[in-house]
């Protein structure tokens, strides 16, 4: 958690200065906010006047990770894709190299059953900064 979302869960937290601490954050701790799932609990804290700063983001980001998730679906609903599914995972995953090489992760994740919005925003989030992996 960055310093603005432990600030926000302070007791003594001062709406002001969570607002000013929020807008001092460059763009990609404001999306790291996000696709760690305590963006929310931010914005709630902010005072009204200054909530859509991070509301209209969230909502663009949102927008990219449906758009991942239709991709995804369009991917998992293949014919070829779902006989592989039911494979080895050893065969899935030499397919899914081969043909899917960019939604690996959550193809991954799809065949073992576990794919979580988290998993998706965190996704988004690793394609637009290119890290391999947020610690949680």
């Amino acid at each position: 958690m960055n310093r603005v979302g432990k600030y926000a869960i302070q007791k003594d937290m001062d709406e002001t200065g969570l607002l000013k601490t929020a807008l001092e954050l460059p763009e990609k701790d404001k999306m790291l906010m996000w696709s760690e799932g305590y963006i929310d609990l931010v914005i709630d804290k902010l005072p009204e006047y200054g909530k859509d700063i991070l509301v209209n983001r969230k909502d663009k980001w949102e927008d990219t990770k449906a758009y991942f998730q239709d991709q995804l679906d369009n991917i998992l609903s293949k014919e070829e894709v779902k006989v592989k599914m039911k494979s080895e995972r050893k065969e899935f995953a030499l397919f899914v190299i081969e043909n899917f090489k960019e939604f690996q992760s959550l193809l991954f994740l799809c065949y073992d059953g576990n794919l979580k919005d988290l998993d998706l925003r965190k996704f988004v989030y690793r394609k637009r900064y290119g890290t391999r992996k947020i610690n949680s």
